[in-house]
């Protein structure tokens, strides 16, 4: 979308203009709950689980790994097919209430068994599943902007905030469930906030398609039989860069939430509980950070802050391994919130904006990078674990964001003068 459309489709000021805000927001407030109640579980799930196959199921860092790479790679498959089905769909809501259902079949089967067979096998099918919700629900979130002509960046950029308000609570809840009571109730407050995000997604009004935005193919580039599967769109070289710095952006993200309870709890002999309150003292600084850089986006341009949140995460993941008290450990949250406040929330606008197709599609391709991230960050961590220890895990981090640095510096120089976008900020927006 460019950005001369995003200012026609900006609501005029005046009393009409707020009253259509307060009743934009009365509708966007089952999606902000639905997303609000994946982020919680999320958080549940991202800084527990590690634990759980240590301490439950006592599962050697290699398995802990083998999980970790299977429902990535089934997250992946699902992901992308799912993905180009949604845009054909003319209600997405049921791909967001099975995706919950999933997600809360998946809680139970966490809460009661212990094998490691079964935890993977079960585990890897019913939260693969769980996980489609977060592309269904930013679909949806890009869909809503434009039917209700509001900026695609700032609305995804506000929902984004709300799933990082999840994290907030979500970590300090989660390992307080865990310290207290133990995997049990955790996993099934897990399996109740899916089927919550669920029923909410249910509760969300069905759109009207918006002619050339969201799910109308243009007349004149009908769909070629022989060209590759829409699960995977033709995209031009520089988006497959920005992407390939997602994907190093996420394999980090995604280390560091297996490794981090484990450096905290077996490294450097701290309370599990420091864990909690590092995620969510991180995700409370995200929030301003996310707001503000949706702002900047448009004056300085989205290629520059995310190139600005690798060098960040270069030098976090530098740092962390020199940490070992609890104040450095929280003081470096500060670092930590801001490369991935803008890391894991401007890429998605960028990759809707170049990739063709709908929204349900582009969504999907982003967030099956982050799935393929993951399967890349539980084989990594798994090898490297065992090979060098918790800790040493985080140089391995420092050298893949310093990749991303890398491609998103060949983004830039392989783009000509007319679609640099360091220099023109309206092509990025």
């Amino acid at each position: 979308m460019t950005g001369s459309q995003e200012t026609v489709l900006r609501p005029a000021a005046g009393p009409s203009s707020r009253l259509a805000g307060r009743s934009v927001a009365r509708e966007a407030a089952p999606l902000a709950g639905a997303i609000g109640a994946y982020g919680v579980l999320s958080a549940f799930l991202s800084t527990t689980t590690s634990l759980f196959l240590t301490n439950a199921v006592h599962a050697a860092p290699l398995l802990i790994g083998l999980f970790f790479a299977g429902r990535g790679a089934v997250s992946i498959a699902l992901n992308l097919g799912v993905g180009a089905v949604s845009d054909r769909l003319p209600d997405r809501r049921l791909l967001v209430v099975i995706a919950g259902l999933g997600g809360a079949i998946g809680g139970v089967c966490f809460a009661v068994l212990r094998d490691y067979v079964a935890v993977l096998l079960f585990g890897v099918v019913f939260f693969s599943i769980g996980a489609l919700s977060f592309a269904q629900l930013f679909a949806y979130a890009n869909e809503f902007a434009h039917a209700h002509g509001r900026p695609v960046t700032e609305f995804t950029s506000l929902l984004r905030a709300v799933f990082s308000a999840s994290w907030v609570i979500g970590p300090p809840a989660g390992l307080y469930l865990l310290t207290r009571y133990g995997f049990t109730p955790l996993y099934l407050a897990v399996g109740g906030l899916s089927f919550l995000s669920a029923a909410l997604g249910w509760g969300l009004r069905p759109l009207p398609a918006v002619p050339g935005t969201v799910r109308a193919r243009p007349a004149s580039r009908p769909r070629n039989r022989h060209a590759p599967s829409a699960a995977l769109p033709a995209l031009p070289a520089r988006t497959w860069l920005l992407l390939g710095a997602v994907i190093a952006l996420g394999v980090v993200n995604q280390i560091y939430s297996i490794d981090v309870p484990l450096y905290v709890t077996r490294t450097l002999h701290l309370d599990a509980q420091l864990v909690g309150w590092m995620a969510g003292f991180g995700a409370a600084l995200e929030i301003p950070i996310m707001i503000v850089a949706a702002r900047l986006a448009g004056r300085i341009s989205k290629l520059r802050l995310v190139l600005a949140s690798a060098v960040g995460a270069t030098v976090f993941f530098c740092l962390l391994p020199l940490a070992s008290s609890a104040v450095a450990l929280l003081g470096l949250q500060v670092l930590n919130a801001a490369w991935s406040a803008v890391a894991l929330s401007i890429p998605m606008v960028m990759v809707q904006d170049e990739a063709a197709g709908g929204a349900g599609t582009a969504s999907a391709l982003y967030s099956s990078a982050f799935m393929f991230a993951g399967l890349l960050a539980g084989a990594i961590t798994g090898v490297a674990a065992a090979a060098i220890g918790f800790g040493n895990v985080f140089w391995v981090c420092a050298a893949l964001a310093a990749t991303a640095v890398s491609l998103l510096l060949a983004r830039v120089w392989s783009a000509s003068p007319a679609v640099s976008d360091l220099q023109d900020p309206v092509l990025e927006r």
